[in-house]
């Protein structure tokens, strides 16, 4: 396609969501409506599947959880009001706060907690595995009209911090809308029904879905935290594969906020433009290469330390990240359980060349193999450092070849080690305040076949480490383990960890109350938000 076909495609896909965004807003003149874009696609809007940044967005703004995650601190109460552990630290018993209301105007109590988890367990999708070693569905016990008890099969030291993931959903309105399945009595468990509709009691109700496209959210007029002026009444969710056009709809006020996927470049562009402000904050998020360690020939540790000490981390940090610190190991820098002690690699061609040559691949073997890296559709800043990870790894004789894959696609690839591609491109984000979030979702078989625990590596003094430290209760202890895992896994060169980027998201300058708190993505409840214009 020519230069000026594509011009002219992009001008004529500008055009016509810029229409259609006025379309929507045409109809709402008097209320306050907000339009957030993104380029990822969001494949479920249910909250026992949801696992990634965009669908636990969608999932934050029509649900609650039990509890709430709070800047630098445990978690604070939420549908939960308070909670108390036993001694043995395998009971714990919520106390659920009187007066929430779903959005059809039913109550929500025990008995939606207790079915919510139950759900959640027997789909066993989305952030099961948080609690599918440690809770079977009768584990979970209504104790009182507002009370759960909770009977955990094991200790579980991070388990408040996980129940930040863990939504309450309406259980009468889902068995009412449940269609033939796999679940007895429960038949689909209203997974049909979630396609398109919500069963929560968040700010928000799911007016309309089109997966992969389009979600229109309505304030829930009897939301119990209340409203005040400048609160937003309806919120579009755009999905805008185009992240030039994402821009231009966000520079002429069409869109009031995108995502936080794009270049250091695009966002500085932005922030030179009348009316765009951006923000930027220090992130709790690792920015890494999984390494299929079950794919030739990243079965041999040698070659995944060779690609290793290859990388340009100096480049990949100051040209293509600007501004992000290089991952230490697994684990983000500011997060709490953080090891100093990891290997930290840096770019030793020399090193990188003897450990080939120690490797069980010959030099023939090894040059006509085609290392392939995935990163998502639209993105960049990934697409250019799969471009400066080819370049790195030919100098040691390893030819690299770039694909690009919508996110759903990249999830469906990662399901499986045979299916999964050399490198995959991964942004991990703490979606709970713990190192568990970063080293057993990371690198134990037992979180295998979701997008993060791609690298399908093994080994058994850290799954040991990983599945100990989560029995473990207190604190210093449990971080202890983390640690010692954390020097294991970067010792392995289990994956190719490059940076801990800057949080980065634009949006128009009458935007207020945006909040970034470090666990993503509570940074998108569109309650917190208020349009000053």
């Amino acid at each position: 396609m020519s230069t000026r076909s594509r011009t002219l495609v992009v001008t004529f896909v500008t055009i016509g969501l810029a229409l259609s965004v006025s379309t929507f807003l045409a109809f709402a003149a008097d209320e306050n409506v907000f339009t957030y874009a993104t380029y990822q696609e969001s494949m479920t809007c249910d909250p026992a599947k949801s696992v990634d940044e965009t669908e636990v967005a969608i999932v934050l703004n029509a649900y609650d959880p039990l509890v709430y995650p709070v800047k630098g601190a445990a978690p604070k109460p939420w549908v939960a009001e308070s909670w108390e552990v036993s001694e043995s630290g395998l009971e714990y018993v919520f106390k659920i706060r009187e007066g929430i209301k779903f959005h059809d105007g039913s109550d929500l109590n025990a008995e939606d907690v207790v079915f919510s988890m139950k759900r959640m367990l027997q789909i066993n999708q989305g952030f099961s595995w948080l609690w599918n070693e440690i809770l079977e569905p009768d584990d979970v016990e209504m104790t009182g009209t507002y009370e759960v008890t909770f009977h955990l099969n094991k200790l579980f030291g991070p388990f408040i911090a996980t129940l930040v993931q863990f939504n309450v959903v309406n259980k009468d309105l889902l068995l009412a809308n449940k269609k033939p399945g796999d679940y007895g009595e429960f038949g689909d468990f209203g997974q049909e029904y979630l396609e398109t509709q919500d069963a929560g009691s968040g700010a928000y109700i799911v007016e309309s879905v089109t997966l992969g496209d389009i979600v229109i959210f309505t304030k829930f007029d009897e939301y119990w935290h209340g409203w005040e002026p400048g609160q937003l009444d309806k919120v579009i969710w755009r999905v805008i594969p185009e992240r030039a056009t994402m821009d231009i709809l966000l520079k002429k006020g069409d869109v009031d906020m995108i995502d936080q996927w794009g270049t250091p470049e695009e966002y500085e562009e932005l922030a030179a433009t009348e009316g765009v402000m951006v923000q930027e904050d220090p992130n709790v998020m690792l920015y890494l290469h999984q390494i299929n360690n079950q794919r030739a020939p990243f079965d041999d540790i040698n070659v995944r330390k060779a690609v290793c000490y290859a990388f340009d981390y100096e480049t990949a940090l100051r040209d293509i990240f600007q501004g992000a610190a290089q991952a230490e190991g697994p684990v983000p820098i500011l997060l709490p359980g953080h090891s100093d002690n990891v290997t930290v690699y840096h770019q030793d061609l020399e090193k990188a060349r003897e450990f080939l040559a120690s490797s069980k691949y010959s030099a023939a073997e090894l040059e006509d193999m085609e290392l392939i890296y995935v990163y998502v559709t639209g993105n960049e800043l990934e697409r250019k450092l799969g471009l400066l990870m080819m370049s790195n790894f030919a100098e040691i004789g390893l030819k690299v070849t770039l694909e690009k894959a919508v996110w759903g696609r990249m999830c469906d690839m990662a399901s499986k080690p045979e299916t999964t591609p050399h490198f995959m491109a991964i942004y991990n984000g703490a979606k709970y305040p713990s190192p568990d979030m970063f080293t057993y979702t990371l690198f134990n078989p037992n979180a295998w076949g979701t997008f993060r625990s791609c690298s399908w590596y093994e080994n058994e003094e850290v799954t040991e480490l990983t599945a100990t430290a989560r029995k473990t209760i207190d604190t210093e202890e449990r971080y202890a383990l983390y640690i010692r895992a954390q020097e294991i896994i970067t010792e392995d060169a289990a994956a190719l960890f490059i940076a801990n980027p800057i949080h980065r998201i634009a949006m128009r300058d009458y935007v207020t109350g945006y909040d970034f708190c470090g666990i993503n993505p509570f940074d998108l409840v569109f309650y917190n938000l208020k349009l000053d214009k």
